[in-house]
């Protein structure tokens, strides 16, 4: 993802909207927490209710969750 969506889904994640995000390569998803700007990563909860660290130029925002469920 590029950083005007990282920024985009920190800003919705801090003002309490659920926002999803997937990590391509591990195969995982989780719901945003927390995002560290410092460092430009993700805190994520997955599904199986484990915390994720994640580069936000490693994963994918999650757009379609009407008709998909985390995994």
């Amino acid at each position: 993802m590029n950083k005007h969506t990282y920024q985009h889904l920190c800003s919705e994640a801090i003002s309490g909207r659920d926002t999803f995000v997937r990590h391509p390569e591990s195969k995982e998803e989780g719901l945003v927490t927390n995002c560290i700007l410092q460092s430009n990563h993700i805190v994520v909860k997955t599904s199986q209710g484990e915390t994720r660290c994640w580069d936000f130029g490693e994963c994918e925002e999650m757009i379609d969750l009407k008709s998909r469920t985390m995994v």
